[in-house]
């Protein structure tokens, strides 16, 4: 059962878009609103994102790079937080953390199909 889940885990991690059409695809039979699944989708998987963009970056690079993505993470939360201050004066913690979580989707999405692409060429210039 163990040998199941991380199955599973690793191939949310491998092709997180896959992870992101079934989530999708199973909040949206069980909750029956279209924006609340995409949403929930969208909080899902950017942790799935988050972990392929690094094993992306470990794979091209050839170390480590979590630290820069922690470190883009925090400050993509503080830049947020940031304009919600200078906006209205006020920091509501949870709309700061949802905004940012959110942003953070949207950078580690487009940087996962970069790199995928960037991984792709790269292999078949080496190999060629």
């Amino acid at each position: 059962m163990v040998d199941f889940f991380a199955g599973i885990a690793a191939t949310f991690v491998t092709i997180p878009l896959l992870g992101f059409i079934l989530i999708y695809l199973i909040s949206r039979f069980i909750i029956k609103n279209t924006r609340k699944s995409f949403f929930l989708s969208v909080d899902v998987t950017t942790v799935f994102f988050l972990i392929a963009v690094h094993y992306l970056l470990l794979v091209i690079v050839g170390k480590s790079m979590l630290w820069l993505i922690l470190l883009i993470l925090f400050m993509t939360i503080l830049f947020i937080g940031y304009m919600t201050w200078r906006k209205s004066h006020e920091i509501e913690t949870v709309k700061v953390l949802r905004k940012s979580w959110r942003f953070v989707f949207l950078a580690s999405a487009v940087a996962y199909f970069l790199l995928l692409f960037i991984g792709l060429v790269q292999r078949i210039f080496v190999t060629a």
